[in-house]
């Protein structure tokens, strides 16, 4: 475990699930339209901003890493590091949930590090929404969720749920109806994992003139 920036009991906590930007290893998927290098350093441009989003919204923020990082990379962030355990992306999650509420945290939210359209408001509505459901999701475009959010004490909503596909968030509400859990949504986003993603994302009028700006250089770099 890595100390970057102290910890902080606010309101809220999200954790960020993210990994250290590899050529070769980093969206593969965008890779494919755009090159390795040019993929790594798109996604660390949609890194950078999801923390910077995360602190804009007062929140205690923590980044959960997928793997060791290095060290050189690491000294990059100002930020509270850890790393995510052996297992699917539901045994990560609920993990990460289960280390926040055993520190006492109330309300938390995971997200994704790819998602260019992503707020302030959007995290702190996420919120507020666990005022009145014991889950809030954020649909992702393509059947998945950019968010999800849990008031203490949670519950075990990750089991058999179906990852990177299309219905991984429609198994997702089944599930918590099942388990007699309440769940709101907030609006449809989407992430940047193909090129054509990446396309829209710097055409869409809700992607920050800045960030644009910043996901075109590290694409033509």
């Amino acid at each position: 475990m890595v100390r970057g920036r102290e910890l902080r009991k606010d309101r809220f906590c999200v954790v960020v699930f993210g990994r250290e930007p590899e050529p070769g290893r980093s969206k593969t998927r965008l890779a494919v339209g755009v090159g390795g290098a040019a993929a790594a350093r798109i996604y660390t441009v949609t890194l950078a901003n999801t923390l910077d989003v995360a602190f804009a919204s007062g929140a205690r923020v923590i980044l959960s890493l997928a793997s060791v990082p290095s060290g050189s990379w690491v000294r990059d962030f100002d930020v509270y590091l850890e790393l995510q355990p052996p297992g699917d992306l539901g045994d990560r999650m609920a993990d990460a949930f289960a280390r926040r509420f055993a520190e006492g945290e109330d309300r938390v939210m995971i997200v994704g590090s790819d998602c260019p359209y992503l707020t302030p408001e959007h995290l702190r509505g996420a919120a507020v929404g666990l005022d009145d459901a014991d889950v809030v999701l954020g649909p992702a475009a393509d059947g998945g969720y950019w968010l999800v959010a849990q008031r203490a004490p949670g519950v075990d909503l990750f089991s058999n749920i179906p990852w990177s596909s299309h219905n991984t968030l429609s198994r997702t509400q089944v599930r918590l109806d099942a388990l007699g859990s309440s769940w709101s949504l907030l609006e449809e986003l989407a992430d940047i994992d193909t090129a054509e993603d990446f396309e829209a994302a710097i055409e869409d009028p809700r992607t920050p003139g800045e960030l644009a700006r910043r996901l075109l250089v590290a694409l033509n770099r």
